[in-house]
């Protein structure tokens, strides 16, 4: 009986279906009885949450003949309002491209759309066979999506939180008793404030049906919210969801009034499974996406089932071919003729192919993807609609497909850097019945983040096709396999010691696959002890990562456990081994030192020099305790949607770090301010005192961040063009002006062991004094599409950050310096006496333990990715040329944000000798500092790397990224692997250091340059990895004067290959 009925559901389905269309010339019709139509559209007209990134595709019921004339694309004043034609909001497009035999043409705008913006687009003159084609209304509307991590302002579409859409309706979309449910709101969400349940209790949502609260997956990100029933509902039963004022959106803005709404659910029962195949775009095992003779989509051109991430920390050039077979139920159709729903079923699965990763495209990482995975976390809900454009016969019907899925990657390194959630994945197309199989094409976006940096983005060109004998098509394949640990962050060494975390940090944890979430539930089958103990965390999930965020930062010397136990599940309901992952953060020996800013984004971390900066020309200026002659720092550009970043040397105290979020000037102890300008828009300088200063016009509002070691700053409103700003980082300056009550009353940042922050280290302030307030300026400007990357200087042995190397600091191993240290040798083949000259003789360098002959750095670095270019040479400038294929060879471009580094202290040992007095004197160098230096100068204007210089047609010599005084730098391929390199030119200042008979020495802005070159890694777990080492000997030479009559002069060197930096990025999920 089963079997008849299922024969019966599929027979009366393919009878429907078969009236799903075919478009004109498909085969023999009277066509001239259909007049020119629109047939499909991507987006569809009022489609909102668009990418800014989308190509806007269009299919017409005829051939047509077209070209930029007949587009225009109108940016329109806000949604719901008219959209007219004022000639200044007209959005430039590329050349139309057209595809799918004649019918289909696909436009792309040349730059990517503003962020929530509604936009039209205008069909001109479009002359078919059969008339000319037009939308009903006059245009194409469409609203693009919120920014995700930008300005709070683009986080949101009001400022009032609301729902803004509901799938389904209830009206046009049908609520089945199959029906999952998705919610968008009109701001991004904090997570954390919806939680299913019972919302007369703890609950902020729920979906309550008639024996009370539903059994359902909730699922959060972004502004979209899924709630998928555990199990199906009771047709022509009502249920209610329901959501309180405890949900908040960005500002901490509440659902006022909450909201409620009731469906009655529709039955779908008999129900017809419709198995359909994801048609391969070639059969080729390598690049199948990218090879000869590939089928193309209809809608797009595109290779069909190809996902092409587009990136410039990836390229544009590869995609993944996803193939696989859906089985889709659908409902039964006699009762749904118009509008027909369908279901496909939570854990479906998707495989895509291998990619070999290349970074910018270009350049070959050394990994590959493995297998590429699309796993549906809830189930997804779809429709077959009528045309929306033409009520043709001929016109094929409309599909939605609604998905909530998780990207997962085969290989733990791209696993790591790629798996993620995402929700509310939206594929639009249309359906036809050809030789009995339905075939649907549709397209959608996905917009992933690549390495936790950058989003991506993907066009989906989908092509399924039903197979032709339902009874023997391919049956549903039973997920059977455990998901496994893939990779974890902190990540142990041999000692159990995580030297490549610091305080701050979450816990990370990459598997092969989803997790049930409904399995996770804190303190029991998931767990993070210390000494034994549970400690309070918040987790969340993102494809096939889970996240753990500790309620008190990870502390240094402290031992964890995380647990994981056997009730954990796949979506399957495979379990987890358990597992039980140990991990203890570096102690830290002596006393409290003191916090610097290690990065400061935008700005150099110091204070500077403000008798010699001229804001209004664009020179910020020199370090305090620098030499006049000392390069002028630029002022920095601020992309419109940047935060400001800081990052600390030692764990702050948040409460210290004030900031009054008001548009009042001079108060807090983090200030972030407009500066007073003219009528042409540029700062005010007023001398006083000797000293130049810029006054305050009006506090800038936004939301703080603060990190156990970080702080981040995001405006309510993006940066404006032009417009200038400063952020201050307060302190004491001299111990005459401390007060006791300085790190709670706002008038200083310090560590939570209450000292300052010190802000002029090259003018060697005391351990217990701060220093002056550091103002950082900087001018706002247009977005880019580079890549903003943070890295840290990890591991290093100066755990405590006091400049010196403690006998229990983590030492070589082996006898051989690790990762960020530096070697110094006395370089004896110089001067007259063994290394030295004059009244000094035998040189030598002095350690208790071999640690202490070397140096040691903290530090960090802040990046900027480019992309793909022609490589030029560091030296002279020149594009290199590949000798095999007389090409200009290709490389990923890198600035360097210039910073401050600090170096621990050596001890000198040498032999003085005045008169007949000869005596042995030990002098440390104490701590260090080096200053990376920009690689123009903001003056003298008649310098030769002056910033702002120009050919002689008033052109710039540099080009917009040189003339933010970046230092140059290229991912290039070898032989080997991917290898950074990158030519730094450097001050050298040691202001602690102490001269016998209080002498002077030259290591103040002493220059020095490093030629570095090393390779391009990365951890299982994801995270970039690159080393750097010297190819260059530096020279320096000591300089002394004892008394005037007395110059001597000790030599020393790093020998090419002595400096051992490494740069790890960030924990990918932050």
């Amino acid at each position: 009986m089963t079997m008849k009925l299922k024969a019966l559901c599929l027979a009366t389905s393919a009878a429907l279906l078969a009236a799903c269309g075919g478009e004109a010339g498909d085969k023999p019709t009277y066509e001239n009885w259909q007049i020119g139509d629109v047939y499909y559209s991507y987006p569809y007209d009022g489609q909102d949450g668009v990418s800014p990134k989308t190509p806007l595709v269009l299919r017409f019921s005829h051939k047509v003949n077209v070209d930029g004339s007949n587009f225009t694309l109108l940016e329109c004043p806000s949604e719901g309002e008219s959209c007219e034609d004022t000639g200044d909001n007209r959005v430039a497009l590329t050349p139309p491209e057209r595809v799918g035999g004649g019918k289909g043409v696909v436009l792309q705008p040349e730059a990517p759309l503003n962020l929530t913006t509604h936009y039209r687009l205008v069909l001109n003159d479009i002359n078919t066979s059969n008339g000319e084609a037009q939308f009903d209304d006059g245009g194409l509307d469409f609203v693009t999506r919120m920014s995700v991590d930008g300005p709070l302002a683009e986080r949101m579409l009001s400022p009032d939180l609301t729902v803004s859409k509901i799938i389904p309706d209830g009206s046009l979309l049908q609520f089945m008793d199959f029906s999952t449910l998705r919610l968008q709101f009109s701001q991004q969400l904090d997570a954390s404030s919806l939680v299913y349940g019972d919302t007369d209790g703890d609950g902020s949502v729920e979906l309550e049906g008639p024996d009370g609260t539903v059994a359902a997956t909730l699922l959060v990100k972004g502004n979209a919210v899924t709630i998928d029933p555990q199990s199906d509902l009771l047709p022509g039963r009502k249920y209610t969801l329901k959501m309180t004022d405890a949900v908040r959106g960005v500002g901490e803005a509440a659902l006022t009034g909450g909201f409620s709404q009731s469906w009655r659910a529709r039955d779908s029962q008999p129900r017809a499974t419709l198995v359909q195949e994801v048609v391969p775009a070639s059969g080729a095992m390598e690049d199948p996406c990218n090879v000869d003779g590939v089928e193309t989509a209809k809608l797009t051109g595109a290779a069909i089932n190809c996902v092409p991430i587009q990136s410039n920390l990836l390229g544009g050039k590869d995609a993944t071919l996803q193939s696989g077979d859906v089985h889709a139920e659908l409902a039964f159709l006699p009762n749904y003729p118009d509008v027909s729903p369908l279901r496909i079923a939570r854990n479906s699965l998707l495989t895509g192919s291998n990619i070999a990763v290349k970074v910018g495209g270009d350049v070959p990482a050394g990994i590959e993807t493995g297998a590429i995975k699309v796993t549906f976390l809830s189930d997804a809900s779809g429709y077959l609609l009528p045309n929306p454009y033409s009520d043709s016969d001929q016109a094929p019907k409309q599909v939605k497909l609604f998905m909530d899925v998780a990207m997962t990657a085969e290989n733990p390194e791209a696993n790591g850097g790629l798996s993620q959630t995402l929700l509310h994945v939206e594929l639009n197309g249309m359906a036809l019945v050809n030789d009995g199989r339905m075939e649907i094409d549709a397209v959608g976006a996905v917009e992933p983040k690549v390495l936790g940096q950058e989003t991506a983005f993907g066009l989906l060109s989908f092509h399924m096709k039903s197979y032709a004998d339902q009874d023997n098509a391919p049956p549903l394949v039973l997920d059977m396999t455990a998901p496994v640990l893939q990779s974890m962050v902190p990540v142990a060494n041999a000692s159990g010691v995580a030297d490549m975390a610091r305080p701050g940090d979450p816990v990370i944890l990459n598997f092969s696959e989803p997790l049930d979430p409904a399995t996770l539930v804190a303190g029991q089958s998931l767990d993070l002890l210390s000494s034994g103990v549970s400690v309070p965390f918040e987790w969340e999930l993102d494809g096939a990562t889970l996240i753990l965020r500790p309620g008190s930062p990870l502390a240094m010397g402290t031992a964890y456990q995380v647990q994981v136990s056997t009730a954990v599940t796949d979506l399957a309901g495979n379990p987890l081994a358990a597992l039980t992952r140990d991990f203890s953060l570096p102690s830290v020996v002596g006393g409290a030192v003191p916090p610097v800013a290690l990065t400061t984004y935008p700005g150099f971390p110091c204070a500077s020099n403000n008798e010699h900066w001229e804001i209004e020309a664009g020179n910020h200026g020199f370090c305090r305790g620098g030499k006049t002659e000392d390069d002028r720092n630029p002022v920095p550009q601020m992309p419109a949607d940047r935060s400001i970043r800081v990052n600390f040397s030692q764990d702050m105290d948040p409460a210290s770090i004030v900031f009054e979020n008001s548009l009042a000037c001079g108060v807090g102890s983090f200030r972030v301010e407009k500066v007073e300008s003219d009528a042409n828009g540029v700062p005010i300088r007023y001398d006083e005192n000797g000293k130049r200063k810029y006054h305050c016009e009006s506090g800038v509002t936004g939301e703080l961040k603060v990190g156990a070691r970080s702080l981040v700053f995001t405006p309510d409103q993006p940066w404006e063009e032009g417009v200038s700003y400063r952020y201050v980082l307060m302190s004491v300056n001299g111990t005459g002006s401390q007060q006791p009550d300085d790190c709670n009353s706002g008038e200083a940042i310090c560590s939570v062991a209450g000292k300052r922050l010190q802000t002029a280290l090259i003018n060697a302030p005391g351990v217990d004094e701060g220093g002056p307030d550091m103002h950082l300026h900087f001018v706002g400007a247009s977005r880019n599409d580079s890549v903003f990357q943070p890295l840290r200087n990890l591991p290093t042995a100066d755990l405590n950050g006091n400049g010196r190397f403690d006998a229990g600091e983590p030492g070589y191993e082996g006898g051989e310096p690790g990762a960020n240290t530096t070697a110094l040798l006395v370089d004896e083949s110089r001067g007259a006496n063994n290394g030295s000259d004059g009244v000094l003789s035998d040189p030598e360098l002095l350690c208790d333990l071999p640690e202490q002959c070397g140096i040691h750095v903290v530090g960090g670095l802040n990046t900027e990715v480019f992309g793909s270019a022609e490589y030029r040479d560091l030296q002279t400038g020149e594009t290199v040329i590949d000798p095999e294929t007389g090409q200009p060879v290709r490389a990923v471009r890198v600035g360097l944000y210039p910073t401050l580094i600090q170096a621990s202290s050596v001890t000198i040992k040498v032999t003085l000798s005045i008169g007949f007095d000869l005596s042995d004197i030990e002098t440390p160098t104490e701590t260090q500092y080096m200053r990376m230096r920009y690689s123009c100068v903001a003056w003298p204007t008649d310098a030769e790397n002056y910033c702002g210089k120009t050919n002689p047609d008033g052109s710039y010599v540099y080009d917009e990224i040189e003339r933010q005084g970046l230092i140059p730098g290229w991912i290039v391929a070898t032989p080997e692997g991917p290898e950074f390199r990158t030519d730094v030119d450097l001050y050298l200042d040691a202001p602690y250091m102490h001269i016998t008979l209080d002498g002077e020495h030259n290591l103040h802005s002493y220059p020095l340059t490093m030629n570095l070159g090393g390779p391009v890694t990365f951890l299982p777990d994801g995270r970039m990895v690159i080393e750097q080492i010297n190819t260059n000997t530096i020279a320096l030479d000591v300089n002394l004067k004892i008394i005037e009559i007395l110059r001597p002069s000790m030599y020393l060197q790093i020998p090419a290959q002595g400096v051992k930096l490494q740069y790890l990025g960030e924990p990918i999920k932050q």
